[in-house]
């Protein structure tokens, strides 16, 4: 995925930072996503999962990360292959919750103008899963794609 970031340098003087939206990219199964940096807490390589017996759809089990129970959570299929150089996304909250990616991107600055809502409502939550794989409040384009950014809120309703 080729993705320009916004340049730094020689900015327009009526430039201003809180019209720009802060992302982590990452890929899961060769489906890019993104996720607001403001709600990341770090990437770290991926410990020893410990499954859980009949976890809820996503949660492949818990693992110790800094020393904390996290709970861990793949929005890949479960009948890929294991890659073992996969990252655990750490999301900020009070419980912790990492996120598991078999690459990450780094971070993506966009303009905001170029983030599209994504359409709310029971029907559209149902048409953005089968879309996007998993709950998104809006997505960029990236590359020709739609690239979902991950609802939290949503997220944590699965």
């Amino acid at each position: 995925m080729t993705l320009s970031p916004i340049p730094v340098g020689d900015q327009d003087p009526d430039f201003d930072k809180r019209d720009i939206v802060s992302v982590l990219m990452f890929e899961v199964g060769g489906t890019p996503y993104a996720i607001g940096v403001e709600l990341t807490e770090g990437v770290v390589d991926c410990p020893k999962i410990t499954p859980l017996p009949s976890p809820p759809e996503g949660i492949v089990g818990v693992a110790s990360v800094r020393g904390r129970m996290t709970v861990v959570m793949d929005l890949g299929s479960k009948t890929r292959e294991q890659n073992p150089r996969r990252r655990l996304i750490l999301v900020k909250g009070d419980a912790q919750l990492g996120l598991v990616a078999d690459r990450v991107d780094g971070v993506l600055a966009l303009e905001k103008k170029n983030v599209r809502p994504v359409a709310h409502g029971k029907e559209s939550l149902t048409k953005q899963k089968a879309d996007f794989g998993w709950p998104a409040r809006s997505y960029f384009k990236g590359s020709g794609t739609r690239i979902p950014i991950l609802d939290l809120e949503r997220l944590a309703e699965r």
